[in-house]
Formats: C-alpha cells, sequence, structure tokens
C-alpha cells in the first residue's frame, strides 16, 4: 500500500512539473517569436473600429458593483436558508436561531434600502 501512494505522489509531482514546464516554454516562445513594432494606431484604445470617444481612463462608477455585491450576499444567505431548514426537523431552538438569522438578514436589507443602495440612480 505504502508504494502505491508513493506512486500517486510522483504522479501529482511530475504531472505539476510538466504543467509548469509548458507554461514557461509557452511564455518563453511567446518572448522570443513575437513582433515589437509598436505604434501610435497599436497603442490607441479599441472601439469596434470606431475612433475613441472620450477619454480612454475615465472615472467608472462603483453602482453596479454594489448591488452585484448585495445580490450575491442575500442569494447565498438564502441558499443558506434552504440548507438549514432541512435540518431543523422540530427543534424548537434551531427555528430560534434561524429566525434570529433572518431578523439579521432583514436588518441588514433595510439598513441597505434605508441607505440608498438599492436605488437605481
Amino acid at each position: 500500500m505504502q508504494g502505491a501512494s508513493a506512486q500517486g505522489l510522483l504522479f501529482a509531482i511530475g504531472a505539476a512539473v510538466a504543467a509548469a514546464a509548458f507554461i514557461g516554454i509557452v511564455f518563453v516562445a511567446n518572448a522570443l517569436l513575437s513582433p515589437r513594432r509598436p505604434n501610435s494606431s497599436k497603442g490607441a484604445p479599441f472601439e469596434c473600429g470606431l475612433e475613441p470617444a472620450g477619454q480612454p481612463w475615465s472615472a467608472q462608477r462603483m453602482r453596479f458593483a454594489t448591488v452585484a455585491m448585495l445580490l450575491v450576499l442575500f442569494d447565498a444567505e438564502a441558499v443558506l436558508l434552504f440548507a438549514v431548514a432541512t435540518r431543523l426537523r422540530g427543534s424548537l431552538v434551531a427555528l430560534i436561531e434561524v429566525g434570529l438569522f433572518v431578523l439579521f438578514l432583514a436588518g441588514g436589507l433595510f439598513y441597505a434600502w434605508r441607505k440608498g443602495a438599492l436605488e437605481w440612480r
């Protein structure tokens, strides 16, 4: 049994070394074989073949990221609620714990609502 374990470990190490070597070979080949002729048209931002509209480095609004983070947060907690709900099995203590968790979630949602995080401007 010990020989099979060592053989599996050697296989895993060999696969990792082979993968790292392949990645290294690809990067070295790219550095050696790729043409290097920079010019202004290659350095310009690309917008579907059209001339760029506006400044290329304008400030982006983080509104979408806030809404996406809230969505992921509450979706993950909803999945956890479904997982816990299957294990309640009539336990009063578990029901109280889940109820407190839901109240905590509702408080977070109410806070986000009051701060205006859910309004799309």
